[in-house]
């Protein structure tokens, strides 16, 4: 089923925070046939960000391997203000956070985000920490390790797409070969919808894209795009490992997909 959001831009305009709104519909080129989604075992380092205090989890948000072992990675247009609204549960399943919820105390995004939300650079990293409880840990012990923040992949290199549906209890998740469209990274699964923006792409121990970038990820739910990982992205991961200032966000502009 098409839809113009990839985060439900409604239930989060109720609390104030705007997440996620598909910008102009794109289409692959020279795609291949859809791959069908799976309910995936939950892996415990990808999870749904929710909007604090509240059931409705908007976006998805996967742990990164990082020198303090508190930084998450997710797209840019799924976080407003500086990210205090949201909290990230992961390894979420059927309502249980099992590894606890963990609070968003800063944001990094790129410079051309924060210019004029240039969509290659719809990436954004996040610092956790327990929420509403002081725990001797960090997200990543927590969860037994992070994903290796990486370029982004060749052309026709399958990756693994995971994300948490705003409608559902668990993850989908879906292996497919890459292509390009206007330079953006390009995965054609069915079924990765509202709420999946933020989703690593992995391919093994590294995270090589996420849902995001052209279209917001996408105006449909069969065609995903990610913003090309490169050195821009690895800069923001230094600059969060060196515990910067963090960055405030301006809501993700409204686009222009259409209903279908």
């Amino acid at each position: 089923m098409a839809t113009p959001f990839r985060t439900n831009v409604a239930r989060a305009a109720a609390v104030g925070l705007l997440l996620a709104v598909c910008a102009a519909g794109g289409s692959a080129s020279a795609v291949p046939v859809s791959a069908a989604p799976v309910s995936a075992a939950q892996d415990p380092r990808v999870g749904p960000l929710f909007l604090a205090g509240t059931p409705i989890h908007v976006c998805t948000g996967s742990v990164l391997d990082s020198t303090d072992g508190e930084l998450v990675l997710t797209a840019a247009h799924c976080i407003a203000g500086s990210g205090g609204a949201l909290s990230f549960a992961p390894g979420y399943d059927r309502g249980v956070p099992p590894f606890g919820l963990w609070s968003v105390s800063q944001i990094y995004v790129d410079p051309a985000w924060l210019r004029s939300q240039d969509p290659q650079h719809d990436y954004a990293v996040l610092r956790v920490a327990p929420a509403g409880a002081t725990l001797p840990t960090t997200v990543e012990s927590a969860v037994g390790g992070g994903f290796e923040l990486a370029s982004a992949p060749a052309t026709a290199s399958d990756v693994t797409v995971t994300g948490y549906p705003t409608l559902g209890d668990g993850p989908v998740s879906c292996t497919a070969p890459t292509t390009s469209t206007d330079s953006y990274p390009t995965v054609v699964c069915d079924g990765l919808g509202e709420g999946t923006s933020g989703g690593p792409w992995a391919m093994g121990s590294r995270v090589v894209g996420l849902v995001g970038g052209l279209d917001h990820g996408g105006c449909t739910d069969s065609v995903s795009y990610s913003p090309a990982f490169g050195p821009d992205t690895l800069a923001l991961l230094d600059r969060a490992e060196r515990r910067d200032a963090g960055d405030a966000t301006p809501f993700a502009l409204t686009g222009t997909c259409t209903r279908s």
